[in-house]
């Protein structure tokens, strides 16, 4: 049986494939733990600098697959338990303290437009679709979707694209500041790698403290988020990216950062 997920490691980055192509890339419960396993994987390689997440086939995904969902969803604690294996993978993906991007084509709807915006960075052919289908049959989006949503395109935005349930365009996504870059279908891979490959050479202890901060920067008041700033400055002093960057200013010459 094949792999509902391939993890590919090339050198300092991770590519993440959604490999369930006859159904769409639909989140069966499997790909869920796939998923889930490839990003626990990364989590735990210091070698890994960035990630890069696609679909094989003709879409990126199309969300949940009703066919996977159990007879007794409709019980709230079995709807409760299904839920669980969800949660935990986009929390694994969301807290990740990588750079994170998701090269996406055709369809990401529902879950899959949920695991899209979880990701830092989404790159989308001209072609690709969006829509938070959840309403139209009758659930409410998950996977950090309202969550993530507002926060990117504000909360009255956020309402009109999941009541409507509608489609949204790439370059909609792109005015709405959903996606970061939309390209042609065929240069979807190039530059998706290409904009991953620029984060390899970055200060990677760096970026995943502040992803940190970042995520925590709704929620805390100032007084708190400057107590967090402070802790989490105070590790990236003792990093040896900081040590490498500091002397590479002083001695007037490009860093050679190793992510540590």
């Amino acid at each position: 049986m094949s792999k509902s997920v391939l993890l590919d490691i090339e050198d300092k980055m991770a590519i993440i494939t959604l490999n369930e192509p006859s159904s769409l890339n639909a989140l069966s419960e499997k790909l869920v733990k796939d998923f889930t396993e490839a990003l626990e994987q990364i989590k735990y390689n210091p070698k890994i600098r960035v990630v890069l997440l696609k679909g094989n086939g003709r879409v990126f995904s199309t969300g949940g697959n009703i066919k996977d969902f159990p007879e007794e969803a409709h019980q709230a604690t079995v709807g409760r338990e299904y839920m669980d294996s969800y949660a935990n993978l986009i929390r694994e993906l969301a807290q990740l303290e990588l750079p994170t991007i998701a090269a996406v084509h055709g369809y990401s709807y529902g879950a899959g437009f949920s695991i899209a915006l979880a990701c830092d960075f989404i790159v989308a052919s001209a072609s690709a679709s969006f829509s938070m289908v959840f309403n139209k049959v009758g659930l409410v989006p998950d996977l950090a979707a309202l969550y993530h949503l507002p926060r990117i395109v504000g909360m009255a935005r956020a309402k009109e694209i999941v009541y409507s349930a509608r489609a949204i365009s790439a370059q909609e996504a792109k005015e709405y500041g959903m996606v970061f870059e939309i390209v042609s279908e065929e240069e979807l891979h190039s530059k998706a790698l290409e904009l991953a490959e620029s984060f390899t050479t970055k200060a990677t202890r760096s970026i995943g403290l502040t992803k940190y901060l970042l995520n925590q920067s709704f929620e805390l008041p100032l007084p708190q988020f400057l107590q967090q700033e402070r802790l989490v400055q105070a590790v990236a002093f003792s990093s040896d990216d900081f040590a490498e960057g500091s002397t590479a200013f002083l001695e007037k010459r490009k860093p050679n950062f190793q992510g540590k």
